[in-house]
């Protein structure tokens, strides 16, 4: 046993011997050089935004839930939902007046209908809804208020209508992933209706100065992007006129970053146009601002192929590990169509990715379209890629599959 002990002494001793002589030995008079630090990973955001959101009355009735007694329009998006929650901030513009009185509720051309689509975008996915557009004084000043009611009280946030000269100019800056960004909402008009005098402030209608001074002020508030929201254009035309495309350049040029489009109720090309960076000198750095001139609808139950088809536009920005400054890098498009059908005696929709849907009518996997529904499906299909056809590869088709299994035929 002392033997044993003696030996396990000396094994220890010669170890620690040998760890002691293989540490470093600093020279006199020297420091150990730092390592610097590895600069923080490359952050990125998306931002979606979706078209115009419509309730006609077909579609106040499909909301109708019996057994309830309430109206429920979740039905409505659950095949985008899973697209919608993938997003860092989702955006839709909002074409109806929400409230609570069956006697109001009404489709085109006074839209009203019931608040618990408020509820519905969100639990969609939704985060912010525009609300200035040409239907936002449809049920009076009262039909206002009582909208941006209903949209607190189901946790959204709203541009673009206020209740107040207070809330008007508070402008809405919100935090995207760390990233302040300001949502700025305007209207060409209200269909001829007018605030009440005591009520100036109650629709952001476009006025150019005002859009700049705006957009300078979300600057000067510590906004580092700013989204403007344009309702804008002439309707069911698929090309912006004169006056879309002077107002966007004018925009630009005063600080919007991402403009979107609504209004034509159907699809109109989207842009990347590069402007010289902020105090930098002039032919050295661009930046790339995006525009979409019209995102077509979301969901309505207008007729025609342009107007039920749409697409969900996904917005890809990075965000400079150094300086925090968001940039657009690229934006992609999923394309979407509106369903109608009966089932069990009563009208329903659904808002339904085209890609996916045609590839389980392909492989067999789904009969629930009707043959004619499968032939819309690719003619919608065709219809948005034709519209947002560029030579841009930084505005593309949204990989939904791996390449292999795409099985949707091209344009």
């Amino acid at each position: 046993m002392r033997k044993f002990l003696l030996f396990l002494l000396l094994v220890c001793t010669l170890v620690l011997g040998t760890l002691l002589g293989t540490q470093p030995v600093e020279a006199p008079g020297t420091k150990p050089v730092a390592v610097p630090p590895l600069p923080p990973e490359q952050k990125s955001i998306m931002i979606t935004a979706v078209g115009d959101i419509m309730m006609h009355n077909t579609q106040i009735s499909a909301g109708w839930q019996p057994a309830s007694g309430s109206y429920d329009f979740s039905a409505f998006f659950r095949y985008v939902k899973p697209i919608l929650e993938k997003s860092s901030f989702a955006i839709g513009n909002l074409e109806t007046t929400l409230g609570t009185d069956p006697k109001e509720y009404g489709g085109y051309p006074r839209f009203n209908c019931p608040a618990a689509l408020a509820y519905n975008l969100k639990e969609a996915g939704l985060d912010l809804i525009t609300t200035a557009n040409n239907h936002a004084l449809d049920k009076g000043i009262s039909g206002l208020q009582n909208t941006l009611q209903h949209l607190d009280e189901a946790g959204l946030l709203h541009a673009g209508t206020a209740r107040s000269q207070e809330e008007k100019e508070a402008l809405v800056i919100t935090e995207i992933e760390g990233i302040n960004t300001a949502v700025l909402a305007y209207t060409y008009g209200t269909n001829g209706l007018e605030p009440p005098a005591e009520y100036p402030f109650a629709v952001n209608y476009i006025n150019e100065a005002q859009i700049i001074n705006d957009i300078k002020k979300a600057q000067e508030s510590g906004a580092q992007l700013v989204i403007l929201c344009l309702h804008f254009g002439e309707e069911y035309q698929e090309t912006p006129n004169k006056l879309q495309t002077a107002l966007v350049k004018k925009c630009l040029q005063a600080g919007a970053d991402l403009i979107l489009g609504t209004h034509p109720h159907v699809l109109q090309p989207a842009r990347i146009y590069l402007l010289p960076e902020e105090d930098s000198t002039p032919g050295t750095m661009e930046r790339a601002h995006f525009v979409s001139y019209s995102l077509g609808n979301f969901i309505s139950d207008q007729n025609g192929l342009p107007r039920k088809a749409g697409i969900i536009l996904n917005l890809h920005l990075t965000v400079d590990s150094i300086t925090g400054k968001p940039s657009f890098e690229k934006a992609e498009y999923i394309p979407i169509w509106t369903r109608r059908y009966i089932k069990n005696g009563r009208v329903n929709f659904e808002v339904i990715p085209i890609e996916p849907a045609l590839k389980k009518i392909r492989a067999g996997e789904t009969t629930e379209f009707t043959v004619a529904e499968a032939q819309e499906l690719q003619q919608a299909w065709v219809h948005v890629l034709s519209c947002l056809d560029t030579q841009n590869t930084r505005i593309a088709l949204a990989s939904l599959f791996p390449a292999e299994e795409r099985t949707t035929t091209k344009k």
